[in-house]
């Protein structure tokens, strides 16, 4: 098959490609959802260039991916080009060392103080208040109180302001 010719995905694939595709389909490739429920969802594999499709929610876009990687993977391999290998997942030790002022450590210790929080729940609340709650780790509700003090203008500017 040329690259000029068109992958009709009905046709039939032979024994050695359908146990290359089934090998494949058990790596590790990201699948990522996208949308909402008025627009619907994307789903697409990042790993494998314009491998996508579409459904009305989440699970039913999954779904359909797992049809479109089959049938991306079959049009690739016929086509003798390179299959990508999934990306790699990086470990997360969940440690951060971070560098600031001191005025602003000094400001994180006092508010953590008088919440009676560790310093590391006030910053575990805010970075998660920052990332947004989709990111957001279970932290407790003392914490999440002082990270939203921590948060109003009056209380921001006497705490940078030192």
């Amino acid at each position: 098959m040329t690259m000029t010719e068109t992958y009709a995905p009905s046709s039939p694939v032979s024994s050695e490609v359908a146990r290359q595709v089934a090998e494949i389909m058990a790596r590790p490739y990201r699948q990522v959802i996208t949308g909402d429920p008025d627009e619907g969802y994307l789903a697409t594999v990042p790993d494998l260039p314009g491998c996508m499709t579409a459904g009305e929610t989440p699970a039913e876009a999954l779904e359909l991916l797992q049809d479109a990687m089959q049938a991306w993977l079959e049009s690739t391999i016929e086509r003798g080009l390179p299959i990508p290998e999934p990306s790699t997942v990086s470990t997360y030790s969940g440690k951060l060392l971070v560098r600031m002022p001191k005025s602003l450590h000094r400001g994180v210790i006092e508010r953590a103080e008088e919440e009676g929080v560790s310093a590391n729940a006030l910053m575990v609340a805010l970075l998660s208040q920052g990332l947004g709650a989709t990111m957001a780790p279970k932290v407790s509700r003392r914490a999440r109180r002082a990270a939203r003090r921590t948060t109003s203008p009056d209380v921001l500017e006497r705490t940078l302001s030192g």
